[in-house]
């Protein structure tokens, strides 16, 4: 079944005013972001191809947050100091313009990406200008990320005693708690929408509950 397509954006003021807008009208990179938004989410362009970015930091916190379905690898991660820390890392995508992901939890803590492969980061350089500093980090692929947060779910799985073999995607979908469960026996929370981790875990039970 074709998921239905936005035709119109309509926003009120206070004062009882509206405006309304052609939803094609709106920048491409505009209609992706209000597609992903909680509210919104049964009308998802990217579907069952979503695809999702695991962040993992050196004290064990996880999120995990979706992105644009075209993008395609990790292009770099990078630290601006002014004063505060706030990391940037960017994603290549087919259309040629990046993905940029602002990381705002403890950026310079930050020990490795997950999207499509695992990466390890390592700070190669710092430069200074004036109060400003930026911070330039390595990227090291280590394994495919599917594979090794699978494991992980099937983990959690066993230790909430379930077992992966009798459940189908109709038991996960029509038990909505275990989700949550799971989640957080793995430690992983939303970057910002808590859809996010629900469709993630959606994600990884399809990929778990195929025949290896």
């Amino acid at each position: 079944m074709l998921r239905p397509k936005a035709k119109k954006i309509i926003v009120q003021f206070d004062d009882g005013t509206q405006t309304e807008s052609a939803f094609e009208d709106l920048t491409a990179h505009l209609q992706r972001e209000l597609l992903k938004q909680p509210v919104l989410f049964d009308f998802n362009p990217d579907g069952d191809n979503k695809k999702f970015l695991l962040l993992e930091w050196k004290d064990g916190w996880k999120e995990v947050m979706a992105v644009d379905s075209t993008c395609r690898e990790i292009n770099r991660y990078y630290v601006i100091t002014r004063p505060e820390d706030t990391g940037r890392l960017s994603l290549n995508r087919e259309d040629g313009y990046p993905e940029l992901i602002e990381i705002g939890r403890e950026p310079l803590n930050l020990k490795q990406i997950g999207f499509v492969n695992n990466h390890e980061i390592a700070l190669k350089q710092s430069d200074r200008e004036g109060k400003k500093v930026d911070h330039f980090f390595s990227l090291k692929m280590n394994g495919d990320l599917l594979s090794t947060i699978v494991e992980g779910f099937r983990k959690a799985l066993n230790e909430e005693g379930i077992e992966i073999k009798t459940l189908s995607m109709d038991t996960f979908r029509q038990s909505p708690g275990i989700y949550p469960k799971i989640a957080r026996r793995m430690g992983i929370r939303a970057v910002e929408r808590q859809q996010d981790v629900l469709d993630f875990m959606d994600y990884l039970a399809r990929n778990a509950t195929q025949e290896p």
